[in-house]
C-alpha cells in the first residue's frame, strides 16, 4: 500500500493513527493465527503470510510518513499587486482606465478643498489634461506645486453617485459643490486611498 501527493500535518497524524491501528489489528490477528496453528488453518482464518503482508504495508506507510514529515513546507505564492503604474495613460487617455486601480506621480496644479474630512485637488502631468483627485481622508501639509504619488481607483465624476464613488459627500468637502460639478461633471477623476508627498513646492 502506498500513498501519493503531499500530506498536511492533519493527514500525517491520520496516517500515523492508521499505522497504529494496523499494528493493533496485526497483533490481534497474530493471536488468532497462533490459536489456529494447533488445529491447522481453516477457511476465513488469518495465516502467517497475511500477517507478514500487513507488516510490510505498515513499514511502507511509516516510511512514507517519515519522508513527508522531513520535507520542507511549500512556500506560498507571492501576492499579485493589482495597482497599475500608468502615468501617461491617465492624463492622455484616461477613459480605458475607468474602474482600475492606478498609481501616478504628478504635480498638484490646483488645490480645490482641504478639510478635516478630506481633500480635492487637481494634478497635472507633462502632457494631457489635469485630473481631479478626491480623498476621503485629509492630507498632511499639501500645497499647490507639491509633487505627489497618488494611488486609487479611476472613476467618472457624477453628482448623483459622488458619495458612493469617493466615500465622502460633496457638501462635506466643497463650500460650493455646484461650482465643482460644473467643472468636473463627466470627467475622469481619481478616488484616492493613498497619497505621498515626494517633493514639496519650492520656497
Amino acid at each position: 500500500m502506498s500513498t501519493s501527493g503531499r500530506l498536511t500535518p492533519l493527514r500525517t497524524r491520520r496516517a500515523g493513527r492508521a499505522a497504529t491501528a494496523l499494528v493493533a489489528a496485526a497483533i490481534g490477528m497474530g493471536g488468532l493465527a497462533a490459536c489456529g496453528e494447533s488445529a491447522g488453518p481453516e477457511a476465513g482464518e488469518v495465516t502467517i503470510d497475511d500477517l507478514q503482508a500487513i507488516e510490510e504495508d505498515i513499514g511502507e506507510l511509516e516510511e512514507r510518513v517519515g519522508v513527508l514529515e522531513e520535507a520542507p513546507a511549500a512556500e506560498p505564492d507571492a501576492p499579485v499587486d493589482p495597482v497599475v503604474e500608468d502615468e501617461a495613460g491617465l492624463f492622455d487617455d484616461p477613459d480605458p482606465l475607468i474602474g482600475q486601480e492606478v498609481t501616478v506621480s504628478a504635480e498638484v496644479s490646483e488645490l480645490v478643498a482641504t478639510t478635516d474630512v478630506g481633500a480635492a485637488y487637481w494634478i497635472a502631468g507633462e502632457s494631457g489634461e489635469p485630473i481631479a483627485v478626491i480623498m476621503a481622508t485629509p492630507p498632511a501639509e499639501l500645497d499647490a506645486n507639491d509633487v505627489v504619488r497618488v494611488s486609487g481607483t479611476v472613476v467618472q465624476v457624477a453628482q448623483d453617485t459622488f458619495e458612493q464613488d469617493f466615500g465622502i459627500a460633496a457638501d462635506e468637502l466643497f463650500d460650493d459643490p455646484d461650482a465643482f460639478f460644473a467643472e468636473a461633471e463627466g470627467q475622469v477623476a481619481l478616488a484616492a486611498d493613498r497619497m505621498e508627498i515626494l517633493q514639496e513646492q519650492a520656497d
